[in-house]
């Protein structure tokens, strides 16, 4: 009796499995996507290489040749000067200087006074045996005698002053001194290798003073 009811609900539990696998619920229908067309690259454009340009041909320049004349060095010039001026005595270098500034200084007084025709002025820097010798009538003749201007008469020292001296030293430029001795120095203008005297100063009592030139013997 047992056996048949132990059979009985082993028939009834696998009736009820096999109707739950047979009622599985349905499954929902997916709609598939419309296949999307696929988006083309862009088609690469060809690399062009770049041309290998020729090379500029440059021209060079040559470089213009200037010739430069070497300067001497302003000390070595003065030095050379020194040397051409004192070559009759022996003079400081310091002395030489003092000597050349004081001397140019009075001769761009003589200028102003030759430009205004100042007499007194100029007789001011007159040494006393050249005013003495040039105020006796017979030098002022023989003077006058070897003048360009024929006929020119010389009366006076003044008359010296206005038509021997200043027409014999207008527009001169002078450049160097020289010494003769150590109290007598001429002041030239130096024409390429040659000295050209305008004036001539001596030292009086420790003053510079205008030497003029006499008439030839």
């Amino acid at each position: 009796m047992k056996k048949i009811l132990y059979s009985a609900i082993v028939a009834t539990i696998f009736t009820f499995v096999l109707s739950g696998c047979g009622s599985t619920p349905s499954t929902p229908v997916q709609t598939e996507p419309e296949p999307v067309p696929p988006v083309e690259a862009p088609a690469e454009e060809p690399v062009q290489e770049p041309k290998e340009e020729e090379p500029e041909e440059i021209l060079e320049e040559e470089p213009e040749v200037v010739e430069e004349l070497a300067e001497e060095p302003e000390v070595e010039v003065e030095e050379q000067e020194y040397q051409r001026s004192t070559t009759n005595v022996t003079v400081t270098k310091q002395t030489f200087v003092e000597d050349k500034t004081r001397i140019l200084q009075i001769i761009e007084d003589l200028a102003i006074y030759m430009k205004n025709g100042d007499f007194k002025g100029w007789t001011s820097y007159l040494a006393p045996e050249s005013y003495a010798y040039w105020t006796k009538k017979p030098n002022l003749t023989k003077a006058a005698q070897r003048l360009p201007k024929k006929g020119l008469r010389l009366n006076t020292i003044e008359d010296y002053f206005k038509f021997v001296f200043i027409p014999a030293r207008r527009g001169r430029t002078v450049d160097e001194i020289r010494y003769d001795t150590e109290t007598e120095v001429n002041v030239v203008q130096v024409d390429d290798d040659k000295d050209i005297v305008y004036y001539s100063f001596k030292k009086i009592s420790g003053k510079w003073k205008l030497v003029l030139p006499q008439n030839p013997s």
